[in-house]
């Protein structure tokens, strides 16, 4: 059996994702199965069309993801993200859900919704992902 990890052990834990927290993604909320992320826009996230990257989008939401599926206390990586960029933000925020769909043996799946801090759905994400279980003696 697992412990879920406090918001603060969660914290702790990603701090360590320089990638993240050198982006600006901050942990919100977190239990198991649920996470919610911020990210302010900033220049540095900007395309040449002078929107938010698809690839600063992705890392927020792939990002979220892992937040709430190792909330649980159970290592978990992605095994397959796919994202649909819906339009631009258009705020100075995005915020990231993310929602267990299902959770198998070893498999789980999660959806994860960017929205602005205007309330526009910016993006959406499908991932799965690979819980490495504690072996049986």
């Amino acid at each position: 059996m697992t412990t879920p990890l406090s918001l603060e052990e969660i914290k702790t834990f990603f701090a360590a994702d320089r990638f993240a927290m050198e982006n600006g993604i901050k942990i919100i909320e977190a239990t198991p199965g649920y996470a919610r992320c911020t990210c302010p826009i900033l220049p540095q996230h900007l395309n040449a069309g002078g929107t938010v990257q698809g690839g600063m989008l992705f890392t927020l939401a792939d990002f979220t993801f892992a937040v709430a599926a190792n909330a649980g206390g159970l290592p978990t990586v992605t095994l397959d993200g796919a994202i649909s960029f819906l339009r631009p933000a258009k705020g100075n925020m995005l915020i990231a859900i993310a929602r267990e769909i299902h959770t198998g043996k070893t498999i789980c799946h999660y959806q994860v919704e960017i929205t602005d801090d205007l309330g526009s759905r910016i993006a959406v994400l499908s991932a799965t992902g690979y819980q490495k279980r504690p072996t049986q003696q």
